[in-house]
């Protein structure tokens, strides 16, 4: 297991940042943080190397006309000892997005995105159910989401240091675009990095620098399109992680799912169609965080019923990042969703 110890204050401070602006310069960065832009630079090519920091992209079709895709919770129950066996195999899906270790009766969480509901259940019944060594899966349908990755954050900034990098961020975003051939290509090229210097996108596509470097402010500025920097949560103090499953009234669900997504450490806040409505992953710096956690939750919606509490000890893969035991970046696998804008279906009005 990576040891926190391996990451410091400044690191902390450098991977919030790049969370809120993943793009900013060094120099930029620098000004704003109160350090050397070298030495910002050095350290992250340094967290970067030993698989601890990460950057990922996206498009959220949401801010699209096409249709929807569809997003499920598939809970996988695994043979005895055919665990790893099991999650190579599913590691390379693309439409598998993220994979989960849990504790108790089941063995793997899914994150399953598809285009339509009756795909993903073709594709989880064909795909997935059929791999050796799996017994059983059950699909939980997401009906919204209140919060993912993308908006999670360290919060190790003081508040004036966010505004700065979030007046950078407006700063730099272009003129908003529909994903043109141009742009889809330049997300391609930056989904394994998205610092990657606008030259070297250039001289891959064949392309201008200065019409890589208007795409990809474009881009920015576009609200399909999302950038991320990630991390090996454990190298940064979290120790495990759990996933709680309520059962909330239907006309409290969308404030309370709200709500629980602005507590700190909630990584994940969906609506499911499902007995249990609301599906909650957090991020625990101990075990022993989660009691607090759930007594908050509780006091501040003491109409909600806590159904079912997982232990998720280890994360496989992550957004299309798939990740070694100890939750370093290994290499990044192209998900269905962050191609979506390619042969994307018009959305029936």
């Amino acid at each position: 297991m990576v040891q926190e110890s391996v990451i410091d204050v400044v690191d902390k401070q450098l991977a919030n940042a790049l969370q809120i602006f993943p793009r900013i310069s060094w120099m930029q960065l620098g000004k704003i943080l109160g350090y050397d832009p070298t030495t910002l630079a050095r350290r992250w090519t340094r967290l970067r190397d030993a698989g601890l920091a990460w950057t990922v992209c996206y498009q959220q079709p949401e801010h699209l006309e096409v249709e929807l895709p569809a997003m499920a919770l598939v809970e996988v129950d695994v043979r005895a000892g055919q665990r790893e066996q099991v999650v190579a195999a599913l590691t390379p899906l693309q439409e598998v997005i993220e994979i989960a270790r849990t504790s108790g009766s089941r063995d793997l969480l899914l994150t399953v995105v598809h285009a339509s509901i009756a795909t993903a259940d073709a594709f989880i019944s064909e795909s997935i159910a059929s791999i050796p060594g799996i017994r059983a899966t059950r699909t939980r349908f997401v009906q919204n989401l209140y919060k993912d990755g993308a908006r999670s954050h360290l919060d190790v900034l003081a508040p004036d240091v966010i505004n700065a990098l979030r007046r950078a961020a407006e700063g730099f975003a272009g003129e908003p675009s529909a994903p043109t051939p141009l742009l889809v290509s330049v997300m391609q090229s930056l989904l394994s990095d998205a610092r990657r210097p606008a030259s070297e996108i250039a001289a891959e596509l064949g392309l201008s620098t200065t019409s890589v470097t208007r795409a990809i402010h474009r881009l920015f500025g576009s609200p399909w399109f999302t950038a991320k920097t990630d991390f090996a949560h454990h190298a940064l103090g979290y120790t495990t992680a759990a996933s709680l499953w309520y059962r909330v009234p239907t006309t409290d669900l969308g404030t309370v799912g709200a709500s629980i997504a602005e507590v700190p450490g909630v990584r994940l806040s969906a609506a499911i169609l499902d007995r249990m409505n609301l599906a909650i992953t957090v991020w625990l710096h101990h075990a022993q965080d989660l009691e607090s956690l759930l007594t908050r939750i509780e006091n501040a919606h003491p109409r909600i019923e806590l159904c079912e509490t997982w232990l998720i000890p280890s994360v496989a893969k992550r957004s299309g990042a798939v990740l070694t035991q100890d939750g370093r970046f290994s290499h990044q696998i192209s998900t269905s969703h962050a191609l979506a804008p390619i042969g994307a279906l018009p959305r029936r009005h």
